[in-house]
């Protein structure tokens, strides 16, 4: 089983710094996960979101298939090589 890891927003721009290419900032994310996008919980002592990171990596994949279908982005462009 794979270890369920959980990012602030801001390490997962350190992550995938390809994420920039596409408009998503540390605020962005935090309200993406705010508005239920992505899994995760609120930090209770410094009150930010701790994001898992499959959920981001899921979201990030959906994203690529819609763009794919417009011809716009590949998921390869957004992943870390």
């Amino acid at each position: 089983m794979s270890e369920m890891l959980h990012y602030s927003p801001a390490e997962l721009i350190e992550l995938y710094p390809q994420v920039a290419k596409i408009g998503w900032t540390a605020v962005k994310i935090g309200m993406m996960f705010r508005c239920g996008l992505f899994v995760g919980y609120m930090s209770g002592k410094e009150n930010k979101a701790m994001i898992l990171e499959d959920s981001f990596v899921d979201l990030l994949k959906y994203f690529s298939t819609v763009n794919m279908k417009r011809n716009i982005l590949d998921f390869k462009d957004l992943t870390n090589p």
